[in-house]
């Protein structure tokens, strides 16, 4: 068996083995994953998003949040993490939880399989529809579909979508100049993703989530900004049509892109990395 297989085979054991134990503790009435298995999109390495509703009784000590970050967790919740093996890295992030939730990672060494542990209180829960439920004891409702934007909501977020691209286009020329890499992949990714928004918002839609948004990379000069200016040019077809549905864009950004590319071209190639 191939080290991917035994991952995945453990991944799948462990879940349900966690599965089972919840289900069968008094103190969680449901379960689900949410993450990419609630999209259906799973690979061989996707991780566990695990959504624990805990019971009104037991909530305030298994939710509790003495610290909003931490690289340990409660004792409670540490005594039920272990019961499915032996945590090597454990890390309190509750911010990224719904309000009155916690969020632990767990990586568990026998496997090096994660799970999100995300600790939610019986009071207020909804399950996202993008969701794969485990179980559930007492009928959690489904969350409520999101109120229908309205046009003026509509204009506001696609002109901010424009207006944040070319941002982060001149911003990333910045980054190129201090040889600064990561960072200006990171505005290549940012500025993908507001082209993904804008073209959905002008359809009427918002993007849904994208696990594998812009995998791209480049090493050469040619190549940033190459990948630089094509972005751009796929912004400009857009902004027209922002325009037409009443929105506003800015004034001549691609001038200002071009202006610095133009400055940075004059350091020697030799110093071009």
């Amino acid at each position: 068996m191939s080290y991917s297989e035994q991952y995945t085979t453990a991944r799948d054991n462990l879940l349900a083995q966690v599965t089972k134990a919840l289900q069968e503790d008094v103190r969680f009435v449901a379960a689900w994953l949410a993450g990419s298995f609630g999209r259906g999109e799973q690979d061989q390495f996707s991780d566990l998003d695990l959504h624990v509703i805990v019971g009104d009784a037991y909530s305030d000590s298994l939710c509790a949040r003495p610290w909003r970050e931490a690289g340990r967790t409660t004792d409670e919740r540490l005594a039920l993490f272990k019961q499915f093996g032996t945590p090597s890295i454990i890390y309190d992030a509750h911010h990224n939880a719904p309000a009155g939730g916690t969020f632990t990672y767990v990586l568990y060494a026998e496997s090096a399989v994660n799970i999100d542990w995300i600790m939610l209180p019986q009071n207020g829960a909804q399950r996202e529809h993008d969701s794969l439920l485990l179980f559930d004891k007492v009928g959690i409702p489904l969350e409520k579909p999101e109120e229908p934007e309205t046009h003026g909501e509509r204009i506001e977020r696609i002109s901010k979508d424009v207006s944040g691209f070319w941002m982060f286009a001149t911003a990333s020329i910045l980054n190129l100049d201090r040889h600064d890499f990561l960072s200006f992949h990171a505005c290549l990714v940012i500025m993908n993703l507001a082209i993904l928004e804008v073209r959905a918002a002008l359809k009427g839609e918002k993007q849904k989530y994208l696990s594998n948004l812009y995998s791209a990379s480049y090493a050469t000069w040619e190549e940033q900004v190459t990948a630089l200016l094509r972005l751009c040019d796929e912004m400009e077809e857009l902004m027209p049509a922002v325009v037409e549905i009443g929105g506003y864009v800015p004034f001549s950004p691609r001038a200002a892109v071009e202006k610095r590319l133009a400055i940075l071209n004059e350091v020697k190639p030799s110093e071009k990395r």
